[in-house]
C-alpha cells in the first residue's frame, strides 16, 4: 500500500522514529540509573549501538515493505509489526515510567507526539483497505518480543565493541 499520502506518512514516521531514537540516545543512559523498576542501568555506548542496530532495522523493514508494495505479504505485516510496537513504546514505557517515577522518562515527548500518532494513522489506513486485524495483531506481538530479546544481546555486544 503506497499511495503518494501512505508513503508521505511512512517516510515521515521513519523521521519522527530516528528523532525519537536521538532523544532516547541522549538522556537514556543517565535516566536508567535512576529508574531501575524500568530500565536496567545502561551505559551511553551500550545504549547508542543497540539505538543504531534497532534503528537500521527500522529502516531496512520500511524500505523493503515499500519496495514490495504488496498489500498484506510478509513485507507489510513485518511492517506494521515494526510501527505498532512503536505505538506501544510510547505507553509502555514512556507514559507509564513518566507516571509512576513521577520524572520524565526520555523519549516520550515523540513518542506521544510522533511515534504513536502516525503509527496509529498508517495502521488505520492499512486497517480500511482490509488488512487481516487478526494477523496484524500478531505481527505486532511478535516484533515486539523479537525487539525486546535483542536488547540485553546488543546492551552487551555494544559493551565489548565500543569501549568508552
Amino acid at each position: 500500500m503506497n499511495d503518494s499520502i501512505t508513503l508521505a506518512l511512512k517516510l515521515i514516521f521513519l523521521l519522527g522514529f530516528t528523532i525519537h531514537n536521538i532523544e532516547e540516545s541522549v538522556w537514556l543512559p543517565d535516566w536508567s540509573k535512576h529508574s531501575k523498576k524500568f530500565h536496567e542501568p545502561v551505559e551511553r555506548n551500550q545504549f547508542i549501538f543497540a539505538v543504531i542496530v534497532v534503528t537500521i532495522i527500522g529502516y531496512l523493514v520500511t524500505v523493503a515493505e515499500i519496495i514490495d508494495n504488496t498489500y498484506g505479504s510478509v513485507f507489510s505485516y513485518t511492517y506494521l509489526g515494526f510501527i505498532g510496537m512503536m505505538g506501544l513504546n510510547s505507553i509502555l514505557p514512556h507514559l507509564a515510567a513518566t507516571i509512576l517515577l513521577k520524572r520524565y522518562a526520555p523519549g516520550l515527548i515523540t513518542a506521544l507526539l510522533l511515534n504513536l500518532p502516525l503509527s496509529a494513522i498508517i495502521i488505520t489506513r492499512y486497517i480500511s483497505a482490509g488488512i487481516n486485524v487478526y494477523y496484524l495483531i500478531i505481527a505486532i506481538l511478535a516484533f515486539t518480543a523479537i525487539t525486546l530479546s535483542l536488547l540485553k544481546p546488543l546492551f552487551k555486544l555494544g559493551n565489548k565493541l565500543i569501549r568508552c
